[in-house]
């Protein structure tokens, strides 16, 4: 059975609420003593990384909107060698900023990510298509982390 299609606008409000709670539940594990340990993320180095991917996004989503083929890998291997490595410079990239600083990075981004959406035609809107599947994504990516960070307060 084919995925429903979402409108865009309720699909850019579940966005903007997927990154506010997980904004909010960085906070609240921190507020609880929950930071890194070792290769373990805590709530800053969560929030970094979202905060770096979606400033990539506003990057990357005009120009794939315009045409652009979306970034493809060889393979998973390779993928996920350059996502570690991305991660790795977004989150050292913080370093000790506060957890406030960097989720008001975060609302920064996803915000303009949000403007650029809402401007783009609502054919990319659609199921199957770049725009869609990786606003798709990026709301369950939030609910995960999300949902990792509950779990390292138990």
């Amino acid at each position: 059975m084919p995925e429903e299609a979402v409108s865009k606008e309720p699909l850019l409000r579940g966005l903007a609420e997927a990154y506010e709670g997980v904004i909010a539940t960085a906070e609240e594990v921190a507020r609880r003593g929950v930071t890194r340990t070792g290769e373990v993320w805590g709530p800053r180095e969560t929030i970094a990384h979202l905060a770096g991917w979606e400033v990539m996004a506003t990057v990357r989503i005009p120009k794939i909107a315009t045409g652009m083929l979306p970034l493809e890998f060889a393979d998973e291997a390779q993928a996920t060698a350059m996502n570690d490595a991305i991660n790795a410079t977004i989150v050292t990239m913080v370093g000790d900023q506060p957890l406030d600083t960097i989720a008001g990075m975060l609302r920064q981004a996803y915000q303009r990510d949000i403007a650029i959406l809402r401007d783009l035609d609502d054919a990319h809107f659609q199921p199957g298509e770049y725009v869609y599947e990786r606003t798709r994504s990026a709301i369950e990516h939030c609910h995960e982390h999300a949902e990792k960070l509950l779990e390292r307060q138990r």
